[in-house]
């Protein structure tokens, strides 16, 4: 049972049915989400998926799915078909060439430590160039510098120093549009530090940049547009929401 406000469609409250007037319905769900503190969690990824299909037709591709695999619970879980190679199978069937969900599924696999790294060059390296008439998601360099960070940010920087920089930026970025000036402070002062003491060129050059962009971070602090989950278009930048620009095409992170 779907209940939504959505003018287009006016208040489900019945199981939905795709149509001229409600279109496709895409039902979405996340797991290992708890909290935009990405840094240090006990888990290190979360999912989001999606698949297209109304509550009429999955409602048979459930009870087939239950009758093949002998599945009892009363609400399906990936971890109970996970555990057994016919329900593995009777998944890949089913998503798979020609089964009833063919190209109607989606699933986006996030490490939590990366989309950190990945917001730092989202919200601060990315929104710099961009003012500078600079893109740099075109040749792939936002992803290229996220990337460095991740892999590099601790042999460069060590454990402590790589938590701490990730830790501050994170406090910082979850304040936005709150004016939080002491936050800002000590994420910077942190960058500081850090550009201080890296032991790699590619990763002080980074941490150079990054000294550079107290401009954005303050707009960034200033905004009071509605921002997004700070995990949310993982270097997709979906809308520019982050500060409130125009909207551009990109790339969903790897």
């Amino acid at each position: 049972m779907t209940s939504t406000n959505d003018p287009r469609v006016g208040t489900q409250s019945g199981p939905t049915t795709d149509g001229d007037t409600a279109g496709r319905w895409v039902a979405c769900d996340e797991s290992g989400w708890d909290g935009e503190q990405l840094i240090g969690r006990r888990g290190p990824y979360f999912v989001y998926a999606a698949v297209a299909v109304d509550d009429a037709e999955a409602t048979g591709i459930v009870e087939e799915l239950r009758a093949e695999t002998h599945y009892q619970a009363p609400e399906l879980k990936f971890r109970d078909f996970k555990k057994r190679a016919n329900r593995r199978d009777a998944l890949r069937r089913l998503w798979g060439d020609g089964g009833a969900l063919e190209g109607r599924c989606w699933a986006f696999v996030v490490e939590k430590e990366y989309a950190a790294v990945a917001k730092v060059i989202d919200l601060l390296l990315e929104e710099q160039a961009y003012a500078a008439g600079i893109d740099l998601y075109a040749d792939g360099r936002a992803r290229e510098f996220a990337r460095l960070l991740r892999q590099h940010g601790r042999r460069a920087l060590g454990d402590q120093g790589y938590e701490l920089l990730m830790t501050a930026f994170v406090a910082f970025a979850s304040v936005r549009g709150r004016r939080d000036d002491q936050a800002r402070k000590v994420f910077f002062d942190r960058v500081e530090e850090a550009w201080a003491s890296s032991t790699r060129r590619n990763v002080t050059d980074l941490l150079m940049m990054l000294r550079t962009t107290r401009p954005q971070a303050e707009i960034l602090h200033g905004d009071t547009n509605t921002h997004p989950q700070l995990a949310s278009g993982v270097l997709g930048r979906p809308g520019r929401a982050s500060l409130g620009g125009a909207a551009r095409s990109g790339q969903r992170a790897d």
